[in-house]
């Protein structure tokens, strides 16, 4: 017996009894010990079953599955219930005399929240007084000729999930009294309603097409169905009609009806909100206007929804033409016009225009929104403030060159629109042979030379073009730090600056010049170099190197 009390209250019972008889002797000392760590316990109640009064809840319905399957009935998500439980704390000895303090613990150990909750706790016999109650109950009923109220009833209200409230009570037990057992109930309300409501079948469709499109190119459809209404729709179909010289591409899911411009797909059940989306192509046999229509319809809706949009097929063409310098003299750049003109029906977007480069020519100029690369010039027409190239519109490029070396030079020009849509076109000019100098090594034997003391400067010049150089004459600028003390070849001397005599440098060759310089005042200071030509025009190189001046130890 005391082994099925101790298990309904949660104590395990583990004091093996053996047999014969010492057993009834075990068993008294085994019940007495667990009776007194039974009496440390809580001692409680399963609380009251809530009233019928529930919250309204707003359902939440989970969607069928995919189209085709089987429509399901809508499954209701549940939401969390409440969980409500009391605790009562109080001393398991007490000496007599005492007042008796108990505490009693309300909490909604839950993720929901509560509502109506009542703590009740009934006057347990034995009690003289009740001498505290904090809060105060908002019920006690006085028992008729008596100070001690029948029960204390506290009317909590809303309990919060997560929350709790604590409640002080303390009892005078009677003189004579041995043992008082007190118990505490705790009740709240939790419900749930839900709303159906009776929806008519909505079905929505949209068609998207481009609105050009190029002969012999696919052209993409796409159509949207939409159950915007509240309720499934069964056997749904979608059937496509477009005009005449265009084609359906094929597609395996469709089906071919006995109109050839038509075909029909078989969409089967839509679950509310849910949308199919059906892309197919067409192709266009011949430049014209495309008219798709589409209607999506089903038992529950016969008289269907339509949309329609429209596509006009152009066809694409373009030419380009490249005009350049037939001659050019030597040391002059040769100038090139490209130009791409739409003679097809369809704006151009994007056309890349190309110039390939010979190897030993250089840009010498290109027109605004050009990329240079190593051997080309690239171009994307419109360009960024541009829009796309009507029909009958034209766009110019254009760009210089200049050449190393003589002789005849091939300029090729591409366009590409994409597609497969491309046109070249080339010209050729003959380069006239020219000097091109260069400096070569500038340097000075001492960066840093002190008052009185001297440097020497080194300056060689280069011709890398195929024609001689003539007139070539370099001039050399001193600072006030400094002094010319030797020079060679020989130069003149006028002012602050050295004139070497024009001399003609030949392909390929070098000339040098050797300058010795004095230092007369100490500062920081360079060099100004500059080489003249006629091939260089009215550009001369310059340069310059630096030196310092030290004042002497």
């Amino acid at each position: 017996m005391h082994f099925t009390w101790l298990a309904r209250k949660g104590i395990p019972h583990r004091l093996s009894h053996g047999k014969g008889p010492a057993m009834g002797v075990r068993c008294l000392l085994c019940s007495c010990w667990w009776l007194i760590l039974a009496m440390t316990s809580v001692i409680g109640q399963e609380p009251e079953p809530p009233r019928e009064d529930p919250a309204v809840i707003p359902a939440q319905f989970v969607q069928p599955g995919d189209v085709g399957t089987k429509p399901q009935a809508a499954l209701v998500a549940d939401p969390p219930s409440p969980v409500v439980r009391v605790q009562v704390r109080v001393p398991s000895h007490m000496a007599p005399g005492k007042d008796i303090t108990y505490k009693l613990i309300v909490s909604n150990t839950s993720m929901a929240d509560a509502y109506r909750v009542v703590l009740r706790n009934p006057i347990p016999a034995g009690i003289a007084q009740v001498v505290k109650a904090d809060p105060k109950p908002d019920k006690a009923d006085l028992l008729p000729g008596q100070q001690v109220p029948k029960e204390l009833i506290w009317n909590i209200g809303s309990l919060p999930h997560g929350e709790k409230r604590e409640i002080e009570l303390v009892f005078r037990p009677t003189g004579d009294i041995k043992e008082i057992r007190n118990q505490a109930f705790v009740s709240f309300e939790h419900g749930q309603a839900v709303v159906t409501r009776i929806d008519k079948p909505k079905l929505q469709v949209t068609m998207q097409t481009p609105k050009q499109a190029t002969t012999g190119d696919p052209i993409p459809v796409r159509v949207e169905v939409v159950n915007t209404g509240r309720v499934p729709i069964n056997d749904v179909e979608l059937v496509e009609d477009v005009t005449k010289g265009f084609e359906f591409s094929a597609d395996p899911e469709s089906e071919k009806t006995a109109n050839p411009q038509q075909r029909l797909w078989k969409l089967g059940t839509l679950a509310p909100g849910q949308r199919r989306v059906i892309e197919y192509r067409l192709t266009g046999k011949q430049a014209g206007e495309l008219l798709a229509s589409t209607m999506v319809r089903s038992k529950d809706t016969p008289e269907g929804e339509r949309a329609e949009s429209t596509t006009k097929v152009h066809t694409a063409a373009m030419t380009v033409d490249l005009q350049g310098s037939p001659t050019i003299g030597g040391g002059e750049s040769a100038s090139y016009t490209i130009t791409v003109k739409n003679t097809g029906t369809l704006p151009l977007a994007s056309i890349r225009v190309t110039a390939a480069i010979p190897k030993d020519c250089k840009v010498t100029r290109m027109t605004a929104n050009g990329q240079r690369f190593r051997d080309s010039l690239v171009w994307t027409i419109p360009d960024k403030d541009g829009g796309p190239l009507k029909p009958g519109e034209a766009y110019e490029v254009r760009f210089k060159l200049s050449a190393e070396t003589t002789g005849r030079r091939t300029i090729r020009a591409a366009a590409e629109a994409g597609k497969g849509l491309e046109q070249t076109a080339e010209c050729v000019t003959v380069f006239q042979g020219t000097a091109v100098l260069q400096w070569g090594d500038v340097k000075v034997d001492r960066v840093q030379i002190q008052t009185g003391s001297q440097a020497l400067l080194t300056v060689r010049i280069r011709n890398r073009g195929s024609e001689p150089a003539t007139g070539v004459r370099l001039r050399v600028e001193l600072p006030p730090e400094l002094i010319s003390v030797e020079t060679t070849p020989q130069a003149q001397t006028a002012a602050n600056e050295l004139v070497f005599a024009p001399i003609t440098v030949k392909p390929g060759a070098d000339e040098t010049y050797t300058i010795t310089v004095r230092g007369v005042k100490e500062g920081q200071t360079g060099v100004r170099l500059k080489l003249e030509a006629e091939a260089l025009g009215g550009a001369p190189l310059t340069k310059e190197q630096e030196i310092q001046v030290r004042g002497s130890r």
